[in-house]
């Protein structure tokens, strides 16, 4: 039996719109390049210019230049004594930097920055892809369809038992459709269908109706509109706006990074002053022992003994390791500060030492407590970030809301046929709008109890006023930290007077011993503890006031940092709708998408 075949443009119409479809949904973009060896390369290229570091020994005996065994023909050796203190490790570059430079750089080089800036990029991809769902999405559709059926009809005259003869009917079907769907952001669903459908029909059947081949042609066009449940544009863009509001949230904690990674570097940069200052210290400190260790032993055959020189000697070497520690400190802190800025022409591996050159400020502050407290009330980015979720709590409870009414739809539909024994013959009957179809209806529907809907809606209103106690437990916070960081601010500055006049005392002290030395005191065993602890008292006072000075200017920050206020203060802008930093001259963006 041979059949007639359907034309070949409805196929290819087909093919080619699933294929045109299928090839832009992969279009992907290509990743970033992975190389572990050659992200540590900087590091290994700025380790190689540190010097080579080698210990020496540790000594068992008591090695001085103080002891007169260690004399030269009963002199001091001077080489020997200007030796101690100096730094055990080769001396390396130095470069001094201002803290707004510093701050500059962090922001714009810092590792933790970035990262933290690929969030609000991604947080933005969700909100496209909630709108996708409203694009409209193009289908085509091919099926091809065969029945057989064969039935037994009595013979004329036969009757019950007689004789009767079969039939057999067979119909082939191709059915072949493209069209558009789309989601309407008002709840409904519209779809456009243009269906051709090719029929080969033969039958043995002598009563058969139609035979032969014809194609039947149909243009339709079908909407779903709910009334009641999920109508509207507000239900229906739920997703989108809470996605929305979480790029938004995103792009807050993107703020508080940054604040974070700038506080930490104000920090840092004080620290490191303060460091500096200690060394200094440590440095007068040991020198004032050493030239009192050398007063003594100049006068050991006079009017001092062993027991003054080995009491000076013991203070000298507890002295010069606190020095050693102290630089050590200043070290740490050094690379830690470029860590902060992840410089590229201060890699943390190199041997540059980054020093200070800001000085850090003394000066009164005059503030308000009542204007500190809305500052922070309005600047502060978790409360921003709670004022969004408090949003987002209410707009999914509209959706709940909205879920505990029935589903009524109305359906409309509206289409032309045509008939032919080709397939252009069938469209052209289309054209000639004689044959049509409408239709109108409406579907109901509503769970039996309607227990899942109503225990979402509880549950919705349950978590948007767990957001609001969430809000106001956040003001009392910040409240809490604002006044904290007020108190802090005074405290500091208060302990700066204190230890200003303790260091003053204690140099008032030194000098009447020196000048009571100077006079002929006795450098008896009593004398020397009491003057050696007056160095020590002194240089404790000199540190205890840098580090007031160093915690004031901390607390300057922080309470900038309570706020919200910390980036503004040093002069680094954040446009918080696109994710732009612009601190000085230079901004700094999170990653968009590719």
């Amino acid at each position: 039996m041979t059949h007639r075949r359907p034309t070949h443009r409805l196929i290819l119409a087909a093919a080619a719109l699933t294929l045109s479809t299928v090839t832009g949904c992969v279009t992907v973009h290509e990743p970033f390049a992975f190389d572990a060896l050659e992200l540590g390369e900087p590091q290994r290229e700025a380790a190689a210019e540190n010097p080579r570091t080698m210990l020496e020994p540790i000594s068992n005996r008591l090695d001085s230049p103080y002891l007169p065994e260690n004399s030269k023909n009963g002199m001091l050796d001077t080489e020997a004594v200007e030796e101690i203190g100096n730094p055990a490790l080769a001396d390396v570059p130095e470069v001094a930097l201002p803290l707004r430079e510093c701050v500059q750089r962090a922001v714009i080089n810092n590792l933790d920055v970035q990262v933290a800036g690929f969030d609000p990029a991604i947080e933005e991809t969700r909100v496209i892809e909630a709108d996708a769902r409203f694009d409209p999405v193009a289908f085509a559709e091919l099926q091809w369809q065969r029945n057989e059926s064969e039935s037994n009809f009595p013979t004329f005259g036969g009757g019950i038992g007689g004789a009767a003869s079969t039939t057999k009917d067979e119909t082939i079907n191709v059915i072949g459709a493209v069209g558009v769907r789309q989601l309407l952001r008002s709840g409904g669903q519209m779809e456009f269908r243009f269906q051709e459908t090719y029929t080969d029909t033969e039958s043995t059947s002598p009563t058969a109706l139609a035979l032969g081949t014809f194609f039947q042609s149909d243009i339709s066009l079908r909407l779903t509109q709910p009334l009641l449940r999920d109508f509207g544009r507000a239900v229906n863009e739920a997703r989108i706006v809470i996605n929305r509001n979480n790029q938004r949230i995103s792009v807050l904690d993107f703020r508080a990074s940054v604040e974070d990674i700038v506080s930490n570097v104000e920090e840092t940069y004080w620290r490191l002053g303060q460091a500096v200052e200690e060394v200094e210290i440590a440095e007068e400190l040991l020198q004032r022992t050493i030239d009192t260790a050398t007063i003594l032993y100049q006068r050991q055959d006079q009017d001092v003994t062993r027991v003054q020189i080995m009491q000076a000697l013991a203070q000298v070497q507890s002295r010069e390791a606190q020095l050693t520690d102290a630089r050590r400190q200043v070290r740490d802190l050094s690379d830690q500060l470029k860590v902060l800025m992840n410089d590229p022409s201060l890699p943390v591996a190199g041997p540059t030492l980054v020093l200070p050159a800001s000085e850090p400020t003394t000066q009164p502050l005059t503030f308000d407590f009542v204007d500190l407290i809305e500052s922070g009330l309005l600047h502060r980015p978790e409360l921003g970030q709670q004022q969004l979720r408090v949003s987002s709590a209410g707009i999914a409870l509209g959706v709940a809301e909205s879920n505990l009414l029935p589903r009524l739809d109305l359906v409309l539909s509206a289409g032309l046929l045509g008939l032919g024994e080709g397939a252009d013959d069938a469209f052209d009957d289309i054209v000639e709008f004689e044959n049509s179809q409408f239709g109108a209806g409406i579907q109901y529907e509503i769970p039996i109890g309607n227990r899942e809907a109503r225990a979402i809606y509880t549950r919705a209103h349950l978590q948007r006023q767990q957001a609001i106690v969430q809000y106001r437990s956040l003001i009392e916070r910040i409240t809490f930290e604002i006044k904290i960081a007020q108190r802090d601010i005074i405290t500091s500055f208060t302990l700066i007077g204190s230890q200003r006049q303790s260091r003053l005392a204690a140099a008032e002290a030194l000098r009447a011993l020196e000048e009571r030395e100077d006079t002929g005191e006795p450098r008896t065993p009593a004398f020397i503890n009491t003057k050696l602890q007056a160095q020590a008292d002194l240089a404790n006072a000199q540190r205890a006031e840098a580090q007031a000075i160093a915690d004031y200017n901390i607390a300057i920050s922080g309470l900038e940092q309570a706020k919200g206020t910390l980036l503004r203060y040093n002069n680094i802008l954040l446009d918080e709708m696109d994710g732009t930093a612009i601190t000085g001259l230079r901004e700094v963006k999170y990653p968009r998408q590719p």
